[in-house]
């Protein structure tokens, strides 16, 4: 049997799919992270992100601001 893990952003999406489960009758278990588990998903999230936000730049899909430009605004 395979493995499929689920990491809900926030406590209502964890009671969703708690719930469906249940009423599916699959077999679940929840594992809590630790805190140096969560600052690396964090941080792997993170990254994830920024470059899905250069390559969104890099299509031309979204403007982005001169390192110059922002600096003149602060």
């Amino acid at each position: 049997m395979q493995t499929i893990l689920v990491q809900p952003r926030n406590q209502e999406e964890l009671q969703l799919v708690t719930q469906l489960m249940k009423r599916m009758k699959i077999r679940a278990s929840l594992v809590e992270e630790t805190p140096k588990q969560r600052k690396k998903r964090e941080i792997l999230d993170s990254l994830e992100r920024s470059v899905d936000e250069m390559n969104a730049y890099l299509r031309g899909e979204v403007e982005m601001k001169s390192a110059d430009d922002f600096l003149k605004e602060l």
